[in-house]
């Protein structure tokens, strides 16, 4: 066994700003993204109508 995982360590998903900024988008965008698809399925049960 080479050496051991410290799970208590943090793990960054970037290095730059640029990765970090680009990170921040994607997160921002698949929050959208959910939020359309739980719109949409509310109005196709007629829980939302479209005026809304």
């Amino acid at each position: 066994m080479a050496s051991r995982l410290n799970l208590d360590e943090e793990v960054r998903l970037y290095t730059t700003n640029a990765e970090r900024e680009k990170y921040g988008l994607l997160a921002t965008l698949f929050g959208i993204i959910v939020s359309l698809e739980y719109l949409e399925r509310a109005y196709v049960r007629d829980s939302v109508s479209a005026s809304e």
